[in-house]
This record gives structure tokens, sequence and C-alpha cells, in this order.
């Protein structure tokens, strides 16, 4: 018996931790999506359970009754929303073959995690302006594009870097998207569902572009991809 108990111990932390993990790596529109089902499969295992113990009637009266409540509770959430104005909780996502990165589309924040070197699995933001200095140089040589958003980080996170790093920013190629983007790599980009509708991607496009065009101090790099997003998704 004890060891039964283990096992199930056991497998539900393992499951615990996937959760977690899944939940760090996760985009906002994943996180809601899982509520959701997470909530049809709770609502649904109620209800078979009442109905297999015969209370549904009994379930039925109750949520009738505290019904006008939650009508209540949900008008004054969203004034409490509406107070505190929009935000839309997405974040963009474009991966090289050195970096994952994400842009918060509220604050307009960037941050990244270094896939490959000495300092992979670190968040861009642990690292210090000397690190990023250091990893630049080898960057470069081995992929331009990850060099590219490398460079954007690091035009966003502190703005005079490029005095420091002297002739070589000058040198250094400017990378171009390059290759063919899938519409999930489009979607990502842009910080939406697979499948959102056109209004959506509009409307994501004009705001990534205020925070990102280069004439706004952002990433000609970044810019270049969410063209190139928004041109698959709407047919140009």
């Amino acid at each position: 018996m004890f060891l039964f108990y283990f096992l199930i111990g056991a497998a539900l932390l393992l499951l615990g931790w996937m959760a977690l993990r899944w939940y760090a790596e996760a985009n906002p529109g994943q996180l809601i999506t899982a509520v959701k089902w997470a909530g049809g499969i709770a609502i649904g295992a109620v209800a078979l359970w009442l109905l297999v113990t015969g209370r549904l009637n009994q379930a039925l009266i109750t949520a009738t009754a505290i019904a006008p409540l939650f009508v209540r509770w949900q008008a004054l959430w969203n004034r409490l929303k509406n107070m505190q104005g929009p935000s839309s909780g997405n974040r963009s996502e474009v991966a090289s073959s050195w970096f994952r990165m994400s842009l918060d589309h509220d604050t307009g924040a960037m941050d990244g995690m270094v896939l490959q070197g000495p300092r992979r699995g670190r968040q861009l933001s642990s690292l210090s302006l000397a690190d990023l200095m250091a990893m630049l140089p080898d960057v470069r040589v081995d992929d331009p594009e990850s060099a590219a958003l490398l460079e954007a980080y690091l035009d966003r996170t502190y703005p005079d870097w490029r005095a420091d790093d002297g002739a070589a920013a000058d040198e250094a190629p400017r990378a171009a998207p390059s290759g063919a983007m899938t519409r999930d790599e489009a979607y990502r980009i842009l910080g939406l569902e697979p499948g959102a509708p056109e209004d959506q991607v509009r409307d994501a496009y004009k705001r990534l572009m205020k925070k990102m065009h280069p004439d706004q101090g952002g990433s000609s790099y970044l810019a270049a991809k969410i063209n190139q997003a928004k041109e698959l998704l709407l047919g140009g």
C-alpha cells in the first residue's frame, strides 16, 4: 500500500513539474486556451458526478439562484478592466539559431533565451553588458540573423552600446530576414493564436510597428520580420 501511494505521489509531482515548465514557456494565448479547456473539463466532471449521485436537480436550482451574482461580478470585473486601460497581454516571439526572443506588446520590453554557447539557457536580461558584448563577435561570425536579434536587444536595453563596440558595429553585416517563413511562425511574431482573423493581424501589426519601426528607435531587422509576417498572413 505504501508503494502505491508513493508512486501516485511521484506521478503527481512529475505532472506538476511538467505543468509549471509548460506554464513558464507558454504564451498568454496558450494559457487562456488551457484554462478554458480545464474549466470545461472540470464543469463536465462535476455535472457527471451530480448526475450519477442524483443531485443534478438540486445543483440546477442552486445555479439558477446564484446566476445573477455572477452576472454582477462580471460587470464589475469589466468596469475595473476598463479603468485600468486596455492590455493585450500578447507577446511576439522570434527564434534564430542562437536566441528565442520575445517582445511584450504592452510594455515594449524585449528579452530572450540563449540557445547555444557557454551561456546556453540564460536569459539575456540576466547577463551584464560585458557578457553580451563578449558574446556578440561569436554570434556575428556564426549567424548574421542571430547577431541582428542581439543587436536589436542591445539597442533597446543599452542605447549607447555601439560607442563601446567601435568600428566593428558599423562594419558588421546587417542581416535581412532569410528563408521561407511558416504561417505558425508569422502568428508567433505577431503574438497571435493560429487562425486569428485579419482584423487582429492588422491591429497587431500596427501596434508592433509603432514600437519597432526604425524611425521610432526600433530594429530594422525586427520591423522587416513583422512586415514579412503580415504579408504572409494577409497576402501582401
